[in-house]
């Protein structure tokens, strides 16, 4: 498994999950070039000294994952010297990648078990309801004014990681990279802070206390979820490079994409 040694200590006091996607090997023997891509959770805490760390990065597009909701009640805070484009979600798609159908599977099947299969029902539908987005960011990608750019949502594990992995490998990280930029959410995040909040917020939906494993299973970075997410793009376009073309990266764009992103 690749090792993320060249990740910085943490950059942002009011964003524990924002960090850079180092220079992770690719399959031609080059290396992606570190600080081109960006991920986090939501951005509403930041400080004055995050702020002018964001000033320094020079990001120019924000791939925002979350929903309408959350948008609106955790609105970004953003250097007014640093502008840069955001990109969203479409509206339609806040329902599959939100609470709604977690919700609905615990309800029929509480527990870990439960909290498992609602979390690679989760996994299988993202990339779907990713590929406006994405299309999107590739786009600006290869037309050259998008880089550096951030990819978050609402903790900056799931949807994220999913955007993440599906952007790593269209620029021809290896297998291993993808997986351990992945895992390495678990050494930024506060997982029992994550835990309780989530615990507080299923258990006021459901009515009752969520057990430990059910949050366990929750909140946790199981390579069985992202492998999920790739499983579900190669039983439903037929291939990693079919779901790459459907979201308008040809091999020749593909190839401008990664002349960007590879050093």
């Amino acid at each position: 498994m690749t090792a993320l040694k060249e990740l910085p200590s943490r950059l942002l006091s009011g964003a524990a999950n924002f960090r850079a996607i180092p220079a992770l090997p690719t399959e031609n023997g080059r290396h992606l070039r570190a600080g081109m891509i960006y991920r986090s959770g939501e951005l509403s805490n930041l400080t004055r000294d995050d702020l002018a760390c964001l000033e320094t990065l020079g990001i120019k597009l924000i791939c925002d994952l979350r929903s309408s909701a959350e948008r609106r009640r955790f609105a970004t805070a953003w250097p007014a010297l640093a502008p840069a484009r955001t990109i969203e979600m479409p509206p339609d798609s806040d329902r599959e990648a939100g609470m709604n159908p977690l919700i609905e599977r615990l309800a029929r099947e509480p527990g870990a078990e439960g909290a498992r299969l609602a979390m690679l029902d989760l996994y299988a539908v993202l990339p779907r309801l990713l590929l406006p987005i994405l299309t999107e960011t590739f786009e600006a990608i290869v037309a050259g004014w998008a880089l550096p750019l951030l990819l978050h949502c609402h903790v900056g594990k799931d949807r994220t990681g999913v955007a993440a992995g599906i952007l790593l490998r269209a620029a021809g990280v290896v297998q291993d990279g993808v997986a351990a930029d992945y895992l390495e959410t678990a050494r930024h995040l506060d997982g029992a802070a994550e835990r309780r909040a989530l615990g507080r917020t299923l258990g006021r939906l459901l009515g009752r206390a969520i057990d430990p494993g059910t949050l366990d299973m929750l909140g946790g970075t199981d390579p069985a979820y992202l492998a999920a997410a790739f499983d579900a793009i190669d039983r439903n376009w037929g291939g990693f490079d079919a779901y790459l073309a459907t979201a308008g990266l040809t091999p020749s764009r593909r190839a401008r994409l990664q002349s960007l992103l590879v050093a």
